[in-house]
Formats: structure tokens, sequence, C-alpha cells
């Protein structure tokens, strides 16, 4: 399993975790979320408030088969730490 600081070590560095990772976040948004691209539920899954317009927009360019370019890499791996507890609790359900 990974710790806290690896996790976040991964989402702030490894454009891989980075580009899955918003993926995976934006998927727990609920639908309306997703849609509007601001956060409505507050349930803990997904993207907070101040971060769910862009990363929003990150993630849909993602599953458009689009890559980040290092800038947008950059800005998303400095937002993606604050999830880590997120990210963990899904691989942990991942693994079982």
């Amino acid at each position: 399993m990974y710790t806290k600081e690896q996790i976040q070590h991964n989402l702030q560095n490894n454009p891989k975790w980075i580009e899955r990772s918003l993926v995976v976040l934006y998927q727990k948004q609920t639908h309306e979320e997703r849609h509007s691209g601001n956060t409505i539920t507050l349930n803990g899954m997904g993207f907070n408030s101040s971060d769910s317009r862009y990363l929003t927009y990150c993630a849909k360019w993602i599953l458009q088969g689009q890559h980040l370019n290092d800038k947008h890499l950059e800005k998303c791996g400095m937002k993606l730490k604050k999830y880590w507890r997120q990210i963990s609790e899904l691989i942990k359900e991942k693994g079982n």
C-alpha cells in the first residue's frame, strides 16, 4: 500500500497518475456536477468547489483522448495533492 507522501508525490509529479486521478475523481462527481462543472453535493467525493470547474475541464479533455501539456500537468498536480485520501481509498477498493 502507498503512504500519504507517496500518493501526494505521484499526484503532483507522475503524468499517468495525474491524468488517471482526474478521470477517476471526475467520475465520482454526480451527474449534475459533471454536466455543470460545479460542486453541488458536499459528499466528500470528487472535486471540491474551488477546483471543480478547472479539474472538470481537464478530465473531459483527457476523456476525449487527449493528454495534458506540461502547464496543465503542473497546475493539476498542485491541486490534486489535496485529494490523496480519496485516491488512497479508491486504490484500496480496487485492490479488493
